[in-house]
């Protein structure tokens, strides 16, 4: 192989691999996203001023806390799960404690693998497993054998390659080309695996390890945020617009302290120097000019040109520096249909029901999606772990569901809205089909047998009618007014 096949990247890596550096740039932040953010002003500014600046800049992060808080209601619930026959496999078992050989049990991989996923826009998930020889199951447990996961970011996946498949049409992933952290090229095909490194000083490619691939098939997968209608398996980051903003926002903080520090004190003014001419003197014995805490007058003004202190004016500059940011902090929070979320507007503006509910739907429309797409790539995972074990029959079993319920606060909304309707709504069928809703949004996942269950208990349980309540079967509590029971009155 050429040194220059072994580098070869995907055409679609060239063109994104710069917006995926930013995402992940953006939301690790610390010193070199300021130093990525804060640029010298060559013509204006001295590299001493640029450097302190940036010794001094910091962040606001939203775009971590974006997308920390997707993952906060994405994984709030865990997923639940039947796994037949495998939940009780001792292999599997070792594997949820500790599925990546790093000490990560299987959830909090899969948890931190969206969180970058979200970034990005998509991650990719390497389900390998070692071969040490040990043919019996017995003898791999001794020594703790058995398939793991790798995550790689979009940054470290180098190359790629579909083919349909001509029986079904689908596309398959025919080759793969990971950079380790090692330095390394792990590069997949469907049969086989090569591992190599670019050796010495003149960079000569050479193959370190190989193997068979004894699957049959790439065992790789793509874990897309939201699917995008081009390249799905690529999918969109939810930072995409915020990265950009966020950026400017550290420009403008850095702006600020520039006004606070040349202009925020008050600055002397002393009488003027007398200029050297042409004959007088070296250039070098000149004052300087520019920004700096001490000003000159002319002594020849008299009573008018007595030294003293200038007032500062810097409170509207500050002050439109901050409402700026708090304007780019709220179109952050819009452009992650975030806006809506209580305490994450920064404007004092009411918004009216419609459109906070409008702001509502979006958020779980896309926590929906993203639900989805985590749900899938748990699947394949599973399904790829049971290959490597002889054990894909397994698979009809496995039955992995999330819950959307993503908001306690909007679920106590919705369950004090269902239990004033029922408590005012005359038929019995309408208050039976919303205790059966309310019954879905408390238990998510409960089985079809459940479900018949508690809906034969609330049709024999429901009276024909409840009596209507007026104004004097209302009382006063401590969470404001409330329907007093029939019975009490």
């Amino acid at each position: 192989m050429k040194k220059e096949d072994l580098e070869k990247q995907h055409d679609l890596y060239k063109e994104n691999i710069d917006s995926w550096q930013l995402y992940e740039l953006t939301y690790d932040g610390g010193e070199e996203f300021i130093k990525y953010c804060l640029y010298r002003y060559s013509s204006r500014e001295s590299a001493a001023n640029w450097l302190d600046r940036i010794k001094n800049g910091y962040n606001f992060n939203y775009a971590q806390s974006i997308i920390d808080l997707f993952n906060f209601y994405l994984t709030e619930k865990e997923a639940a799960k039947e796994l037949g026959k495998l939940g009780s496999d001792p292999q599997w078992l070792m594997f949820e404690k500790d599925c990546d050989l790093d000490n990560s049990d299987f959830q909090s991989f899969i948890n931190e693998a969206q969180k970058l996923s979200a970034t990005a826009g998509s991650i990719g998930i390497l389900v390998n497993k070692p071969n040490n020889g040990n043919a019996t199951v017995g003898g791999e447990m001794s020594q703790k054998v058995y398939p793991y996961v790798t995550m790689y970011s979009l940054p470290n996946i180098l190359d790629w390659k579909f083919e349909r498949d001509p029986g079904t049409h689908r596309k398959v992933l025919t080759y793969l080309k990971l950079y380790e952290e090692d330095g390394s090229y792990l590069i997949w095909y469907p049969d086989t695996w090569e591992r190599w490194i670019l050796e010495g000083q003149s960079k000569k490619p050479k193959m370190i390890e190989s193997g068979e691939n004894s699957i049959g098939e790439i065992p790789f997968i793509w874990m897309p945020n939201v699917k995008r209608a081009r390249f799905s398996y690529l999918g969109r980051s939810d930072i995409t617009e915020s990265s950009r903003i966020v950026t400017s926002v550290v420009r403008n903080l850095s702006c600020g302290e520039e006004i606070l520090k040349l202009a925020g004190f008050p600055m002397l003014r002393i009488p003027m120097e007398k200029e050297l001419g042409p004959d007088e003197g070296d250039d070098d014995e000149k004052q300087d000019t520019g920004p700096r805490v001490v000003h000159e007058f002319d002594p020849t003004f008299g009573e008018g040109g007595k030294p003293d202190w200038m007032p500062t004016e810097i409170l509207e500059p500050i002050q439109a520096v901050l409402l700026w940011i708090d304007r780019k902090a709220e179109e952050v929070y819009r452009t992650a249909h975030l806006n809506g979320v209580h305490g994450q507007r920064t404007s004092n503006e009411a918004q009216s029901g419609l459109a906070l509910r409008y702001n509502f739907k979006q958020l779980f429309s896309v926590l929906a999606k993203k639900s989805e797409n985590m749900t899938e790539a748990e699947y394949q995972i599973v399904r790829l772990w049971l290959k490597w074990q002889n054990k894909s029959e397994w698979f009809e079993d496995v039955k992995i569901t999330r819950s959307k319920d993503f908001s306690i606060d909007e679920l106590a909304v919705e369950l004090d809205n269902n239990f004033t309707a029922m408590r005012n709504m005359v038929s019995k069928s309408f208050r039976i089909e919303l205790q059966m809703k309310t019954a879905d949004v408390l238990l998510p996942d409960m089985t079809t047998q459940l479900r018949d269950t508690v809906r034969a208990e609330t049709e024999a349980n429901t009276p024909e009618q409840i009596p209507l309540h007026d104004d004097s079967a209302r009382y006063e509590t401590g969470g404001g007014t409330k329907v007093r029971p029939a019975d009490q009155a």
